[in-house]
Order: C-alpha cells, then sequence, then structure tokens
C-alpha cells in the first residue's frame, strides 16, 4: 500500500484578504470556499491550498480539524507546477505584478522560479515532469 499524492497544503497568515488576492488574481488559482477571517480554500488542479488565519482557529468550533493548534514555520515552501512553455509567460506575469523573483534554477530539463508570497512564503513554480510523479 501506499501514498499516492498531497492532497492539500496548508499555509497561514493574519491577512487572508491579502493572500486571497494574490493566489487568485495573480497566480489564478480557484476559490473554492471561505470562512470570514477563519480560512480560504483554493483549487489547484487536482489539489488544494488551504489558508488559515492561525488566530481563529486555535479553538476550533467548526466541523475542520483545528490547524492552529501546531505551531506552523514562519515561512514555508511549497511549489506549484508549469507548464514547460509557460515559464517565460509566469515570469512576465511576476513581473507585471512587481513580485521580486528570488532565484532561478536550471537543472537539466527542469526549470524553477522562486518568490514570496505576501506573507513571505517560499513559493515555487516549476516546470512539469521534474518530480517522478503522475497527474
Amino acid at each position: 500500500m501506499k501514498l499516492t499524492k498531497i492532497i492539500e497544503t496548508s499555509i497561514y497568515s493574519h491577512n487572508l484578504h491579502e493572500l486571497k488576492n494574490f493566489y487568485i488574481n495573480v497566480l489564478g488559482l480557484e476559490l473554492v470556499s471561505e470562512e470570514k477571517e477563519r480560512h480560504v480554500f483554493l483549487k489547484v488542479g487536482k489539489n488544494m491550498l488551504l489558508i488559515f488565519n492561525p488566530d481563529n482557529t486555535l479553538n476550533n468550533t467548526s466541523i475542520f480539524p483545528s490547524h492552529g493548534v501546531f505551531s506552523p514555520p514562519s515561512i514555508i515552501h511549497f511549489a506549484f507546477e508549469i507548464k514547460r512553455e509557460d515559464y517565460e509567460e509566469w515570469k512576465c506575469i511576476l513581473e507585471e505584478n512587481d513580485i521580486k523573483i528570488e532565484k532561478e534554477l536550471n537543472i537539466g530539463n527542469n526549470r524553477s522560479i522562486y518568490f514570496r508570497d505576501p506573507v513571505g512564503n517560499l513559493v515555487e513554480l516549476i516546470t512539469n515532469n521534474a518530480w517522478p510523479v503522475d497527474d
């Protein structure tokens, strides 16, 4: 028996509105649901990005488990897969939105762009087939 994929990634912010705006309007993720000042759930292809406000998830009274009980690191890294042919277009999108590209990597045929979201999480856009995982 094996685990088959990561279904969701959770990050934390005291400013849900700012991150919601960033991930929807800059990176193009789809809003699935939100609870004001508690969480925002976004669709990323076949996966989910969950953003929780740690101030309002410590004492959980909803159906979702408390994500604030854990002390999340102040900076989290995660990567979104992009099509190889869309790499330059993504660079332009970041530049048009005044998002500083911290680093670009070219390892073999794989390319990555690293930048920070509005609360300091390290976000990576990595070209498809970089890792041996299936869709």
